[in-house]
């Protein structure tokens, strides 16, 4: 399946619905120390925020007012991590942080283009 990311990569806010939410932690480093965040594992119907994969970096949002830390692909699905829960079968707005995905958008290009 195709996200909403990948069929219109200039959209910059969408609304769709929670599948789930469940309880999950992100382990990231902080300068040059490793931390734990508790935070929600969140699947929506649609997004469009990018996964990371392929070497290309996912991007980073809103869900609702939930900021997004971490995307990443499981199977079918984009699972976003965010701090505080959202509620399922609720609609949401998803934001994009447009700078950072434009400026990922012309660094992959000219990567390609080199």
């Amino acid at each position: 399946m195709a996200f909403q990311c990948q069929r219109d990569c200039y959209m910059k806010v969408f609304v769709t619905s929670v599948v789930s939410c469940c309880p999950a932690e992100l382990k990231q480093e902080v300068n040059g120390k490793k931390e734990t965040l508790k935070g929600f594992n969140v699947i929506l119907q649609d997004t469009v925020l990018f996964p990371e994969g392929g070497g290309q970096p996912d991007d980073r949002g809103l869900i609702g007012e939930a900021p997004v830390l971490k995307v990443t692909r499981q199977g079918s699905d984009a699972v976003h991590f965010v701090t505080s829960p959202v509620e399922v079968g609720q609609e949401v707005r998803v934001k994009v942080d447009w700078e950072r995905r434009f400026d990922h958008m012309q660094q992959h290009s000219g990567e390609e283009e080199g």
